[in-house]
Formats: C-alpha cells, structure tokens, sequence
C-alpha cells in the first residue's frame, strides 16, 4: 500500500472513531435509562401497592432481602404486600441511583432510599438504606434478580489514626 494511501486510509479510521464512541456511550446511557425507568415502575407499583404488575416485574427466582436480613423469595415477598403484612408508604432516593451495567442484560443499581413502611402492628418504621438492585433482561425487558438493603450509616466514620 503507497504511503499516501495508507495515511488517508488511518485519517478516515481516526476521523470515524469519535463517532464510533458517541454510539456505544448513546447505547450504554440508553440501557441505564432503561434500567432507571424499570426501577422507577418498581417503586410505583410497590407504593400501590400493584402485586399483578410486581408479579411480570420481578423475575422467577428473584430474592429480596430487607435490612433486617429477612429474605424472601419472590412469591413471599409479593404475599406480604397482598396481604398488607408490608405496606410500603415512601420509598424515595436521597441521590441519584448508580447503574452499572455488565454487558448488555445485566445491570447492578446502587443508591440510598429513604422509606417508610406500615407494620400489621401498627409501627411505621422510617429508615434510610443502602440498596443494591440486580436486573437483567428477561423475556425483552427488564426486571429485578436480586435486591439488598442495609441500613445506612448514621454518622460519619471516624477519622484514620495518625
């Protein structure tokens, strides 16, 4: 290949690269989005609280385990908000959530909540939690695996020993 040719060939590559990244990072921000709205939808329908629409949102084998280590399977979980033993009343995010994605169909969200939920016995615990979510795409769309919160600290940490 003559020298001329070769130098337009990598001038037409270098001048197209750009161009090839803004469509992966478009792509990648379109999956979060997506991702973020999913995670929204769930929000809503727990508030309803809509057990039909949680049912298609959650996957088979999901497990959601809650900050007092109680895990539950998807059909347990779904039970206790049918039943009204768990009555989600807020459920906000202190931040904007963090989505990770892994691939295409795979996706970690992270972030802090603050909720409040209604106890059959009459408790209406507010908490601030750390959450981390896990959703893939099943079936063409999105939907939560795995969910864990834990309760966030209350205070700064202290500061390292010198």
């Amino acid at each position: 290949m003559k020298p001329r040719r070769a130098f337009l060939l990598l001038l037409g590559f270098a001048a197209a690269l750009p161009f090839a990244f803004a469509q992966r990072a478009t792509l990648a921000d379109a999956l979060k989005a997506a991702v973020l709205r999913a995670d929204e939808t769930r929000v809503y329908a727990m508030l309803a609280p809509d057990v039909a629409a949680l049912d298609d949102m959650l996957t088979a084998d999901c497990l959601y385990v809650h900050s007092n280590g109680l895990a539950q399977t998807k059909a347990q979980f779904l039970e206790a908000l049918r039943t009204g033993a768990m009555k989600y009343t807020a459920i906000r995010y202190t931040g904007a959530p963090v989505v990770r994605l892994y691939g295409s169909e795979s996706a970690v969200l992270t972030g802090t909540t603050q909720i409040e939920v209604a106890l059959p016995d009459g408790r209406t615990p507010k908490l601030t939690l750390v959450i981390t979510a896990l959703y893939v795409v099943k079936d063409g769309r999105w939907q939560l695996a795995s969910y864990q919160s834990t309760n966030a600290p209350t205070a700064a940490p202290p500061a390292p020993a010198k």
